[in-house]
């Protein structure tokens, strides 16, 4: 397999990573505005619903892999030439802040809606807060992503 053909590779691959990153983001946003209108009429439903949601986060953990992955790929092919680009650099920053941000502000609110459930708890306060939470957890990810993307297809420099 020649160069060009790998590095071709590695960019879909790259592609696929942030598509799970941001989809699995996505997901999990339309899942929880599921889950707070169960969470209103049926607690036991809206466990269930939050124990499929927490499975989102596998999928963003290999897109992070293969975003990883596929980057160093694609650096190691090209001799770092976009590493020298304005667009790459704020790229790169904003992935760092999604892994982040979706490492603690989105497994603290997830831990603290299952701490939340398992208490049995009918604070409404409580669960506001922890609904706001997640809401600009979920809504700030998904800007970041779009972001992203826009710098990736336009390249701006």
């Amino acid at each position: 397999m020649d160069t060009q053909s790998i590095y071709h590779l590695a960019l879909i691959t790259h592609i696929i990573g942030l598509t799970l990153m941001a989809g699995a983001t996505v997901t999990a946003y339309i899942a929880f505005k599921q889950f707070w209108k169960a969470y209103a009429l049926d607690n036991l439903g809206a466990v269930t619903i939050q124990q499929a949601i927490s499975k989102f986060s596998k999928l963003f953990s290999i897109g992070i892999l293969l975003l990883i992955l596929s980057g160093i790929t694609m650096m190691g092919i090209t001799n770092g030439v976009f590493g020298e680009q304005l667009w790459f650099r704020i790229k790169f920053a904003l992935v760092i802040l999604v892994i982040i941000n979706g490492l603690i502000m989105g497994m603290r609110q997830g831990i603290k809606l299952r701490k939340f459930l398992a208490s049995h708890t009918n604070d409404s306060v409580q669960a506001q807060r922890l609904k706001r939470n997640l809401n600009v957890f979920h809504i700030s990810q998904m800007a970041l992503f779009f972001i992203i993307y826009i710098l990736s297809v336009f390249k701006f420099n």
